[in-house]
């Protein structure tokens, strides 16, 4: 399975980055852990502030399955 997860400026409306993320079936991750992660990344990437998360919004924006 396939999610996408969107990292959003509030203050804009604009989409900041936009990360697919692979599930694995045996996987135990929530989506808002999911989110967590895409967020570090965004972070390493210098795509937004660490301390600023609050100006942000994280959401999965779709999940896709092979059968898709």
């Amino acid at each position: 399975m396939l999610k996408n997860i969107q990292i959003i400026e509030k203050s804009s409306g604009h989409i900041v980055t936009e990360y697919p993320i692979i599930i694995v079936e045996l996987e135990e991750l929530t989506d808002e852990e999911h989110c967590n992660e895409a967020w570090e990344l965004a972070v390493e990437e210098g795509l937004v502030n660490e301390i600023n998360r609050d100006d942000y919004d994280i959401e999965v924006v779709g999940s896709f399955t092979s059968d898709n």
